[in-house]
């Protein structure tokens, strides 16, 4: 079973890298220059985070350049998208 420290490894590190460079428009906000990777089902809610279809790009480290916020940092894990509002409507 994978875990929180499987987030650290080099193998992680390359893939995250290459995932976010193939892909970098935040899934929250919808504006370009995401730079973490989000884990639509929190690792600490037991999801693998090896498991790149639970991978979606957001804002994290940097804040987005054109609305401002930390994307991923307001969602925070416990909660989803639920009242998380967006530039663009994603999930309808």
């Amino acid at each position: 079973m994978a875990g929180r420290r499987d987030l650290t490894t080099y193998d992680y590190r390359k893939k995250r890298a290459r995932f976010l460079a193939e892909s970098d428009v935040c899934h929250l906000c919808g504006h370009a220059g995401a730079d973490v990777v989000d884990h639509l089902t929190p690792v600490s809610r037991g999801a693998d985070p090896r498991d790149m279809d639970n991978w979606r790009p957001a804002h994290g480290v940097n804040r987005c350049a054109t609305c401002g916020r930390n994307c991923n940092g307001e969602k925070g894990a416990s909660q989803r998208t639920a009242g998380f509002k967006t530039s663009r409507d994603w999930y309808t």
